[in-house]
């Protein structure tokens, strides 16, 4: 029985678990931020065929080539030119490989998220009287359009989940079913929204054509209970008819995640 850890914050348990769902992601898009960090766990633990790819030209990085890996430090981190199968631009990746329906899976997070699972990058408010402004979508818009599945690692927070994003700048399921179809869009699936508190999918088989399409609570970290997510979740959650308990982290899944982030690049208390 692998033995287990109780000192474990809620953001390196997001990570590891968003990376025990990444197995057999096979080419995968990584975003800025924790996705970074889950998706490098994911290849090293869970699944080494993760062709693990940036926008701006990385594909299939391979990390253990030529000394101790780290997490890189932005989509652009010069660690992603060591061992990579390819190194091209934006062009390459986005254009040829995303565009040619070759991407299988897109790692993301954002500032909110709403009910159909849309992001929003951009801004707080309204584009011509802001709040507050994020750093933009990069290539967050193109791989949730085209990513044949996108998974998404948000901390939960009441002010980022939200009935409608503020400004979409990544579809999810856009308004419920069929809206991905009528915006030009193929469907997607399955989708996740991995948090500090648990493990969302989507209320649809079919990739956003039939059923409700709105997020819906499938597993719970160790110690929540659904009740308690429910209530700071600004509209009526759906629970799944299979709600499980994720496991507690194992010492082999925490030791190499804080190894990976050695500098709290992403793990630095009150950050994530």
């Amino acid at each position: 029985m692998e033995e287990v850890v109780a000192d474990c914050s809620l953001a390196e348990m997001m990570c590891i678990v968003a990376a025990r769902y990444m197995k057999g992601s096979g080419t995968t898009f990584v975003g800025l931020g924790l996705p970074m960090l889950s998706a490098l766990l994911a290849k090293m633990l869970h699944d080494p065929e993760i062709a693990y790819c940036t926008e701006v030209g990385v594909v299939d990085w391979q990390p253990e080539f030529g000394g101790s890996p780290r997490a890189p430090r932005g989509v652009g981190d010069p660690i992603l030119t060591v061992g990579t199968a390819y190194l091209g631009d934006m062009l390459d990746t986005l254009g040829t490989l995303l565009m040619g329906s070759s991407v299988d899976t897109a790692v993301l997070s954002g500032g909110q998220i709403d009910r159909y699972g849309n992001l929003n990058t951009l801004l707080i408010g309204s584009y011509s009287d802001f709040a507050r402004r994020f750093p933009g979508s990069g290539g967050n818009t193109d791989l949730a359009c085209m990513a044949k599945r996108t998974i998404v690692i948000m901390p939960f927070e009441p002010r980022r989940f939200v009935k409608r994003v503020d400004f979409l700048s990544s579809p999810g399921y856009i308004d419920g079913p069929g809206a991905r179809r009528r915006a030009g869009l193929e469907p997607q699936g399955p989708n996740l929204v991995i948090t500090t508190l648990g493990v969302f999918g989507f209320d649809t088989s079919d990739g956003g054509e039939t059923g409700s399409c709105e997020m819906e609570l499938r597993a719970l970290m160790p110690g929540v209970e659904a009740e308690g997510v429910a209530a700071l979740i600004p509209w009526p959650l759906r629970l799944s008819p299979t709600l499980n308990q994720i496991s507690p982290p194992t010492q082999e899944e925490i030791t190499l995640l804080r190894r990976l982030d050695q500098a709290k690049t992403y793990l630095r208390d009150g950050r994530y």
